[in-house]
């Protein structure tokens, strides 16, 4: 099984491209091309760019169709006073930089060619290509109350060719003006910003240019709402028009787009990881109530009221109400307005917004080695759910434990550890080192290094350089480092993050999403018609489980020579047949296998696997000797309609003399307390230590 990641495979076209385009790079200081609105106005007539690009540094570049005369260009912009302060040439694509060339490539040139989809058309009538700014964005149809904002898709490919796909909000003008007067945002926050306005033919965003003011009511800025970036999931399958938005529809459409409008100039295909180790995520320890009892037996509970109004005592009696599903006795559970020593404290307060307007002491307190405690603000929690009572006891359980110095949410012995496995985080404001020390019985003691203790000192400096050495290679190699793991043996293994995620099979996806929209074929679209093919599906079944099936039977008949669209056919079938028996599943088989008719997205255990791999489980991929990566993704039963998230690789490299020993510790990810009722990308000990950490600084 091989899965698909968003990195780039990329293979030009040389000739072709240097017969078809010629190249201008445009060199400035660093800071004076973001936002440039000479960058736009090559688009113009007296210039007619096919592409611009800027991404970083002093550079610009703008691509130009052939025919074009180079030398006359060169001069017509030179001539230009808005390029005065620009050293502008002729360059020529290559496929890797030479030194000492004037040229564009590699990444640089992908990116500028996929700018060129500006002057194509999107298969999908309701997305729309614009080339701004130096950018390539993705225009979906107007969102937002009376289109006050714009969700544009900004499409990039970076310099390790990793295609991503990030929202930028742009916002209607007058509303911007409103929020300024209104004085929750400050005037400078536009100042720089360009002014785009709808293009009416080709419903892209185009920069204005004039030297007159816009309409403010047809000017958009980009913008963020209340700080707020704009986001959409990174996959819906729920119909066509879901997918289409989605993050992961939209990498879709731009993969087909390159492939039919740009394949005459690069080849683009993903990467493949081959064959990985795969870990099913299957424990689930928040799942039902039961499970916790004999985590919380003999603990008590106690519900502090900090606020003492009608709606904090409400609060305070529906928490008491949830909470006595997971404990086994109710005299674990007490009201109180202080916090009890040694019980698991939980605080019903303001949130921070209240406290800074009020001038009131905060009561937002960090646990302690004496105090447990987790907090509830009756602004941001307006009745107690299931979810909110589970977070609430995991995160309080954790706490308990680092003060027990013992692990009661995982057993440590699935590892088989023979002896101590050390998880160690680096705090960047501090420059301290935490390690968390676990014993094969699941006991643990925390250590830091603060470099001030001379008996630890090159202990310290030993991690500190090592820390150091990573985190300067950070930017180059697009890889954060998040935490060490040193097994029993001393042998170090670091973890970064990266920005590769994984892709599912969007092909077969799209085809499946296209499928079920598909209406109902000639000779299947009136209720007697369809009646007649239920009555075949089930011709062989027993008279004993024939009533539901005569129901739905019944029902279409009544219909007659009326047509019925699929949604309500479907509605129907579902009433008769539920969607999870037997005769339901038999129903949407016959319907696809002899007519070819899809009814559903089936989330069967064999569709999931081959269609979402890259989505689900934990997946261990061997590099080398001394390198590998993996990804976490979602337990199987939780895909549904939708991905909210994409899983992003990560990268395990071995210390020099160190063996790869990550494989063996893959199990402390298949955990759902460190996020309620999801799989966690790290081991959890590194909650543990962050939460370690908290609690130190309170003390």
């Amino acid at each position: 099984m091989n899965i698909q990641t968003n990195r780039l495979k990329v293979k030009f076209h040389i000739d072709a491209i240097k017969n078809d385009f010629v190249f201008l790079r445009f060199k400035r200081d660093s800071n004076k091309w973001k936002g440039a609105r000479e960058l736009d106005q090559l688009f113009g007539k007296e210039y007619q760019a096919s592409a611009v690009l800027f991404i970083h540094g002093p550079f610009a570049y703008a691509m130009f169709k052939k025919p074009i005369d180079s030398y006359k260009l060169l001069s017509l912009i030179r001539s230009d006073n808005s390029f005065d302060d620009d050293e502008v040439v002729e360059v020529e694509p290559l496929e890797n930089f030479v030194e000492g060339a004037e040229c564009i490539c590699e990444a640089w040139l992908a990116q500028i060619l996929l700018n060129s989809l500006s002057a194509s058309k999107s298969r999908f009538k309701q997305l729309h290509f614009c080339n701004l700014t130096g950018a390539l964005l993705i225009i979906p149809e107007f969102s937002g109350k009376n289109a006050d904002y714009i969700d544009a898709a900004k499409i990039t490919i970076d310099k390790n060719y990793l295609m991503k796909v990030e929202l930028v909000r742009h916002r209607k003008l007058i509303s911007v003006l409103a929020d300024i007067n209104n004085k929750k945002i400050k005037a400078e926050a536009i100042k720089n910003k360009p002014r785009y306005v709808i293009n009416d033919g080709t419903k892209t965003l185009r920069r204005w240019l004039d030297d007159s003011d816009p309409d403010v009511k047809k000017t958009y800025v980009p913008l963020s709402i209340d700080g707020k970036r704009a986001n959409t999931e990174f996959l819906h399958f729920g119909s066509t028009a879901d997918y289409n938005k989605s993050r992961a529809g939209i990498f879709h459409n731009v993969l087909e787009s390159i492939n039919e409008n740009l394949s005459s100039y690069m080849h683009v295909e993903l990467s493949q990881l081959e064959t990985p180790h795969t870990i099913e995520l299957k424990e689930t320890i928040l799942k039902a109530p039961k499970q916790l009892h004999s985590k919380l037996e003999g603990k008590s509970i106690r519900i502090v009221d900090r606020v003492d109004s009608d709606e904090s005592r409400e609060l305070a009696q529906s928490l008491k109400d949830a909470l006595l599903n997971y404990v086994t006795d109710e005299k674990q559970l007490s009201f109180g307005k202080k916090d009890k020593k040694d019980a698991l404290n939980i605080r019903i307060i303001h949130d921070k917004n209240y406290y800074d307007k009020s001038g009131e002491d905060d009561e937002h307190l960090p646990s302690t080695s004496e105090y447990q405690r987790q907090h509830i603000t009756v602004e941001g929690v307006k009745e107690i759910s299931d979810a909110i009572v589970k977070t609430t006891i995991k995160e309080i359980l954790i706490k308990n434990d680092i003060n027990e110095r013992i692990i009661s949410l995982f057993e440590w012995s699935k590892l088989n550890a023979k002896h101590s496995w050390t998880f160690a985080m680096y705090d960047d404001n501090t420059k301290n080192v935490f390690f968390m020390i676990i014993s094969p019985d699941g006991t643990f003691e925390f250590k830091k290094l603060d470099g001030n203790n001379i008996l630890e000192f090159t202990e310290y400096q030993e991690y500190i350089e090592l820390i150091d050495q990573h985190k300067r290679d950070e930017w180059r190699k697009d890889k954060v480092l998040e935490g060490l793991v040193i097994s029993e043996n001393g042998d170090k293994n670091l973890i970064f993050r990266t920005d590769e995620i994984t892709i599912p099979d969007l092909d077969s996806i799209q085809q499946i999403i296209e499928d079920v929209d598909t209406q109902l074929p000639n000779g299947m679209r009136t209720g007697k018609e369809l009646a007649q093919i239920v009555e075949q599906c089930f011709s062989e079944t027993n008279e004993s489980e024939k009533d539901n099936v005569n129901a739905l039977v019944n029902e279409l008949e009544k219909i007659n020579n009326q047509e019925i669209s699929k949604t309500d056919f479907r509605k129907l079938s579902n009433e008769s047949l539920s969607p999870t028996s037997k005769l339901g599943r038999n129903l949407r088989d016959y319907l696809l296998s002899e007519h070819g008719v899809r009814l559903h997205f089936s989330k069967s255990k064999e569709v999931i696997d081959n269609l979402f791999a890259a989505s689900i489980n934990i997946n261990y991929f061997m590099d080398n000797d001394s390198e590998a990566q993996y990804f976490v993704g979602q337990r199987r039963e939780s895909i549904q309609s939708s991905l909210k998230d994409s899983s992003h690789l990560r990268k395990i490299i071995a210390e020099k003399g160190s063996n790869l020993v990550f494989k063996d510790i893959l199990k402390t990810m298949d955990v759902d307390f460190v996020r309620t009722g999801q799989s966690t990308v790290l081991p959890f000990p590194f909650k543990y230590i962050r939460e370690y950490m908290e609690m130190g600084k309170a003390q």
